[in-house]
């Protein structure tokens, strides 16, 4: 019996004409390990919450054809019934919670499924170790960051034992090393236990070649189905952002076979030498925190930080979950006080929130573009051409009618930062930018940020994403337990750093693809002459 079925599924989300599924045929076996990819909105996310039947149960609509998740028929069962055998994660984590505390949370569902007590505590405690939320046991879900939260969503769903593990997007919100220790561990859930794993992903250099399959999605459709090495070389033609970064670079220096890991592009290059390090120039900071010190609740947020932001540079700020990041940025935009330093700022400043369902305030797009402009006063001709710029810069106008609740996560996320970026502000703050964002968008995305900073904006970047920091950071700032490691460092920290490194800094010794190429390529040539 297949663990996943799918039988010429074709799905509409109530009042769309396009089909967010069509006609998908798709069986996975026991015990293997599928990798997702597409761009946002592509129907990733909607091909797994109809294998939980959610779709169309939960989220109305119509669907035409079969599903089945573990033998049961998402027609003829409800989500709680396969909630049973099937778990699903959802990309943003504070969706799935609904207890106080993190242990509660973990717990809930064992509970639910009418465990002993005795056996809840043991499955709950050992679910949380294994995922690293331990420390997060006691805490309150709501202080925790959208990383530790996420810890604790995947430590739920793990409890349960499921045979059928769905995932969206599970790294989208973790730290390097979390992301690693999380991977590595649904590998051997699938590998040692064969535990079927169909996993979404728009980071995927650490599970390209992890995977049995990959399969990519467009326009809610299948378009490819292959073993990793064999998709990597059709995509490498025609969707080369959807490769993990490494085989990106050889696949645009003309290289082949193409490295589906870091392990692969060291064999294929043995011991490159690095590219010749830029030096950074250094602007004085127009924005600047001093000594900053915050508690919530119990927790020290930040502990004497530290750090400048200057006008037209692109700068990433960078930490692992809980070290503070956020805080600081809340903080430099004037939305949380500081208990003691303080905050040197001039001019405005927007800040763009991880989470972009916090902006979703008004029924269509356009509106909530035009939101913040109206709140300033801005003349209605006026307000209509800064919105219908801004819809276009994003590539937002066909949906200017929709409901934003409607749009895919990498829309909403777009979304968000449009409704702020309309209002020219001094600084701007991304906070997690490139989650839900496929690998196209985070070009676009990347290429947006260094334009505002060319019009002399202050852009900071907060991001777990080290790839996507090496594509767009002038500079880095590093945070660590709320203090602040490295203030306005050179980018070239992304290739040489222990912790803050991209994949191509692993493998190649250079920061970002672009660099990589342009190494890979000269190395060629050093090749052939000689």
């Amino acid at each position: 019996m297949d663990a996943l079925r799918f039988e010429n599924v074709t799905y509409h989300y109530p009042g769309d004409q396009r089909p967010a599924l069509d006609h998908v045929d798709l069986s996975v076996e026991t015990g293997q390990f599928v990798l997702l990819v597409g761009g946002s909105g592509s129907g990733k996310s909607t091909l797994l919450r109809a294998a939980a039947g959610l779709v169309p149960h939960f989220h109305g609509g119509r669907m035409e054809g079969r599903a089945t998740a573990e033998g049961m028929d998402t027609r003829e069962h409800d989500p709680r019934q396969i909630a049973r055998l099937t778990g699903l994660v959802f990309q943003d984590p504070e969706r799935q919670l609904v207890m106080r505390r993190a242990r509660r949370e973990v717990a809930f569902g064992l509970e639910n499924l009418g465990h002993p007590a005795d056996e809840i505590a043991a499955r709950a405690e050992e679910a949380m170790m294994v995922t690293g939320a331990s420390r997060l046991a006691e805490r309150p879900v709501e202080r925790l960051s959208g990383g530790e939260q996420q810890r604790v969503a995947i430590a739920s769903i793990l409890a349960m034992g499921h045979r059928l593990l769905l995932l969206d997007e599970p790294t989208s919100q973790l730290d390097p090393v979390a992301a690693e220790e999380l991977l590595g561990l649904i590998v051997r859930i699938n590998r040692d236990r064969g535990v079927t794993v169909v996993l979404a992903e728009h980071r995927t250099g650490r599970l390209f070649g992890e995977a049995d399959r990959v399969i990519q999605l467009e326009a809610g459709a299948i378009v490819l189905d292959e073993p990793p090495a064999a998709a990597a070389a059709t995509m490498a033609g025609r969707s080369r952002w959807l490769l993990p970064p490494v085989a990106q670079a050889f696949a645009a220096a003309g290289r082949s076979p193409l490295p589906l890991s870091v392990r692969d592009a060291r064999r294929l290059v043995p011991q490159p030498g690095p590219a010749p390090a830029s030096v950074a120039v250094r602007a004085e900071p127009d924005v600047r925190v001093e000594h900053g010190h915050k508690m919530l609740g119990e927790i020290p947020a930040l502990r004497g930080a530290t750090a400048g932001f200057a006008a037209g540079r692109v700068t990433a700020m960078m930490g692992e979950n809980g070290a503070g990041k956020t805080t600081l940025a809340l903080a430099l935009c004037g939305l949380l006080d500081l208990d003691r330093g303080r905050v040197r700022r001039t001019g405005r400043a927007g800040y763009v929130s991880q989470n972009p369902a916090h902006y979703l305030l008004h029924e269509t797009v356009a509106d909530e573009v035009a939101y913040g402009l109206r709140n300033l006063g801005v003349a209605a001709d006026e307000q209509a051409r800064r919105v219908g710029a801004e819809l276009s810069r994003f590539e937002l106008e066909k949906l200017a009618g929709r409901h934003p609740r409607d749009l895919s996560s990498g829309e909403r996320q777009r979304l968000a930062i449009a409704s702020v970026t309309v209002m020219r502000p001094d600084l701007l703050i991304l906070d997690e930018p490139t989650r839900g964002v496929d690998g196209r968008r985070k070009q676009e995305l990347a290429g947006l940020a260094r334009e505002l900073a060319a019009d002399g904006i202050g852009v900071v970047v907060v991001t777990h994403d080290m790839d996507f920091a090496a594509e767009v950071a002038d500079e880095v700032t590093t945070m660590a337990a709320g203090r602040v490691l490295t203030d306005r460092g050179p980018r070239s920290l992304l290739a040489t750093s222990q912790f803050f490194v991209s994949q191509v800094g692993l493998a190649l010794g250079v920061a970002s693809v672009a660099e990589a190429t342009r190494l890979l390529e000269a190395r060629e040539t050093d090749t052939v002459n000689a």
